[in-house]
C-alpha cells in the first residue's frame, strides 16, 4: 500500500506551528507521524525540503521578527524569548535568514520605512503573511508504485554473518585504521575479496557526533572465527531500497542518502527500522573514488 508521507507529517507540522518555542520531545513528535526517530529526520527533510532543526529555527525567527516589528522590544529580550542564547546569536541568524539586522528592522517607525528596508530582503514577505497558517511544502510528486525508478531498485538481501570493526565517532572519520585492521585479517584468511558494507546505527540529527556508531563489515561464512579486535554479528537481510552511485568526493555521500530517501518518499514506500548501510562494489584508496550502493530498509 502506498504511504502518503505528506499526509502522515501533517499532524507534526500543525503541532510544531503551535509548539515551536517549547522543548522538543522527538519520540513523541515522530509518533505523531507513525515514524521511528531513526527515520523521522530524513523523512521530514525529504517531504518538507528543510531539516527539522531548520524548520523550527525558521518558525522562531519569523515569530521573533513579528514581535520586534509590533512591540519594539529590546533585541536581547526577543532573543531570550525565542530560544537564542544572546542578542548576538539572534542577530547572526536573523541577518542570515532575512538579510537585515533585527535592530534595523525593529527601528522602522512606519510602513514606508518598513517597505524601503524590506524591498530587497525576505522579511517583507514573511511579515506580510504572519497570521496566516503556514502551508505544508508539497515537495514530492505522485508516482506509480508498481514501478521503480531507473536509479533506484528494490533488492532482497539474504541473512549472513558479518565480521566487523566498530568505529564510534563522527560519520566518515576514523575509518582507515579500522578498515586496515579488518582487511589485514581478511587477507590472511582469503576473505579480502568478500562483500564490504558499512552499517550506520545512529541518526546524527539525534545522536551526538562523537557517539555515532559505524560497523565496517565483511560478509563471511557462518563458521568464521575472528581474533580479538574483530567481532561477529548477524546481518538479518530483508528488503531494501537501493540506489547505486559513483562517488568522487566525500561531500557526495550525504546527497546520495538524501536522493535515496527522496525517492522512497516520492514513491510512498514504507520504511523499516533496520539500520541503513552502504555496499561497496569498489573503492580506490588513492583517489577515494567509490562505486557504492546506498541501501535503506523497507517493508
Amino acid at each position: 500500500m502506498r504511504v502518503d508521507y505528506q499526509k502522515r507529517l501533517m499532524p507534526v507540522i500543525r503541532y510544531l506551528e503551535k509548539h515551536f518555542n517549547e522543548p522538543l520531545n522527538l519520540p513523541e513528535v515522530a509518533a505523531l507521524a507513525n515514524l521511528s526517530p531513526y527515520h523521522f529526520h530524513r523523512t521530514f527533510k525529504a517531504v518538507q525540503g528543510e531539516t527539522l532543526a531548520d524548520f523550527i529555527r525558521r518558525l522562531r525567527l519569523e515569530a521573533a521578527a513579528d514581535e520586534l516589528f509590533k512591540n519594539k522590544q529590546p533585541v536581547l529580550n526577543i532573543a531570550l524569548e525565542f530560544g537564542f542564547s544572546s542578542s548576538q546569536s539572534l542577530a547572526k541568524a536573523f541577518q542570515q535568514h532575512f538579510g537585515v539586522t533585527p535592530t534595523a528592522f525593529r527601528d522602522c517607525e512606519d510602513y514606508k520605512a518598513f517597505s524601503e528596508l524590506t524591498r530587497n530582503s525576505k522579511i517583507g514577505h514573511t511579515l506580510r503573511k504572519i497570521g496566516n497558517e503556514a502551508e505544508v511544502t508539497d515537495s514530492y510528486t505522485g508516482s506509480d508504485t508498481s514501478t521503480w525508478s531507473e536509479t533506484m531498485e528494490k533488492q532482497h538481501f539474504e541473512r549472513c554473518k558479518l565480521a566487523y570493526v566498530r568505529v564510534t565517532g563522527p560519520y566518515g572519520q576514523g575509518y582507515e585504521e579500522a578498515s586496515g585492521r579488518l582487511y589485514q585479517w581478511a587477507g590472511m584468511n582469503g576473505l579480502a575479496g568478500n562483500t564490504c558494507i558499512f552499517i550506520y546505527h545512529d541518526n546524527p540529527e539525534i545522536t551526538p557526533n562523537e557517539k555515532c556508531r559505524t560497523d565496517i563489515c565483511l560478509m563471511v561464512p557462518d563458521e568464521t572465527d575472528v581474533p580479538a579486535g574483530i567481532e561477529l554479528q548477524e546481518f538479518p537481510g530483508g528488503e531494501y531500497a537501493v540506489m547505486r552511485q559513483n562517488i568522487t568526493d566525500f561531500s557526495q555521500y550525504p546527497k546520495a542518502w538524501d536522493d535515496l530517501m527522496g525517492k522512497v518518499i516520492e514513491m510512498g514506500i514504507e520504511s523499516d527500522d533496520r539500520p541503513c548501510f552502504e555496499l561497496y562494489h569498489s573503492f580506490d584508496m588513492q583517489t577515494h573514488h567509490a562505486d557504492v550502493s546506498f541501501c535503506t530498509a523497507i517493508k
